[in-house]
């Protein structure tokens, strides 16, 4: 998201920027697996941040007007990823 910049409403838009499930879907090149692994810590990071009410990763994607919530706790998942080992 860095890299290629956030959207909100799809995957990935026209310039190539992606939004937080389009981000996962990206890094984990085509592993359904890894895929669902990332989106499952993607959504504890948020939960842990916003609560339980929080029903998916695209529904919290795009509540937002920019990209800076979204990028932040898409860098709180890969620390908690990485302390899981994914």
């Amino acid at each position: 998201m860095e890299a290629d910049g956030w959207c909100a409403g799809a995957l990935t838009d026209e310039s190539g920027a992606v939004c937080l499930l389009g981000a996962t879907r990206k890094e984990a090149g085509g592993d359904r697996g890894l895929e669902a692994d990332a989106a499952a810590v993607v959504l504890d990071a948020i939960r842990r941040s916003f609560g339980d009410h929080v029903d998916s990763v695209p529904a919290f994607n795009d509540t937002h007007r920019t990209g800076r919530v979204p990028v932040r706790l898409l860098g709180e998942a890969v620390s908690m990823a990485e302390a899981r080992g994914l």
